[in-house]
Order: C-alpha cells, then structure tokens, then sequence
C-alpha cells in the first residue's frame, strides 16, 4: 500500500499535535504499524511497561520508548517543541534559522541548532529513498539557471 503524505496547515498541525500524548501517540503508531519488534534481541510479543507508550519486550524485558532509534531519541525538551521544530524545516521554502526556531518557540538558540541539524541529517540520509507517486515540486530550474534567448533575425 502507497503511503499518501499531505502538508497540514499550521493550524491542522497544531490541532494534531496539541501535546506530548499526541505526539508519543504518532510515533507509536509509526514504529509500530507493522507490529511490535524488539530491538535487542529481535522477539515480536511484548506487554506494557511503567511508561504509557513504551513496550517491555516479553523475552529479553528489554524496554523500548517509541522515540528510540528516531530523531526524538534523548531529546532534552519537550517533544512538542521538537514536532515543531521538524514542522518548520519541513514546510518553510526557503528554510528557517535556529535563531528564528528559537525565537518561535521560546528555546535556546544553540538547542534548536543542535536539534536542526540532527534533523537535516536525518532529512539528507532519507533523501537516498527514491520518491514514488505523485511528486510535486516548486520553482525549480533543471540544468543551472536560466538564460534569456534572444530571437536570431536574418535582415
């Protein structure tokens, strides 16, 4: 089945992700749409651990967060602030500056840079997946820029 992206708005977004819940919630059902796999030793039952959205691994009890092995892994702020931070670099043309992200959402300049560029690595290695489906881009010039052609005229 082919996966249907669509850019929410920033009012959709904020709706969809009113808070941490909303966002652990997302990534538990991304991680975990095909089936629950344990990433230490590989076994695919497990039971709820102390944490809502973790899973204990019921061979290894291994616990495994929904943010781990994803760009939210170990973030030191609040996931909302980091689902931000993503929307931003995702749906700004031209990019935006971790100054601007830090003005935003009232977070360190240097928090922002360092969660920016986990990101745009993140976003350059999954640039090596080709695209399927509709693709749609924007003011694009294939080849360099452009030039003017001037009309040759025999006199």
């Amino acid at each position: 089945m082919e996966a249907k992206y669509q850019s929410l708005s920033f009012f959709e977004f904020q709706q969809r992700f009113p808070n941490e819940e909303a966002c652990k919630q997302f990534l538990v059902e991304k991680k975990w749409s095909a089936g629950f796999t344990c990433g230490k030793c590989g076994h695919g039952k497990y039971c709820g651990a102390s944490r809502p959205h973790d899973r204990q691994c019921s061979s290894c009890n291994y616990i495994e967060s929904p943010t781990a092995g994803t760009v939210f892994h170990q973030v030191k702020f609040s996931l909302v602030k980091a689902f931000y931070i993503v929307y931003y670099l995702s749906t700004s043309k031209k990019g935006i500056s971790s100054t601007e992200l830090s003005r935003k959402l009232g977070t360190g300049q240097k928090t922002c840079w360092l969660f920016k560029r986990k990101v745009m690595e993140a976003m350059q290695s999954s640039g090596r997946q080709p695209m399927t489906g509709v693709v749609e881009a924007d003011e694009f010039v294939v080849g360099g820029q452009e030039t003017a052609v001037i009309p040759f005229r025999n006199s």
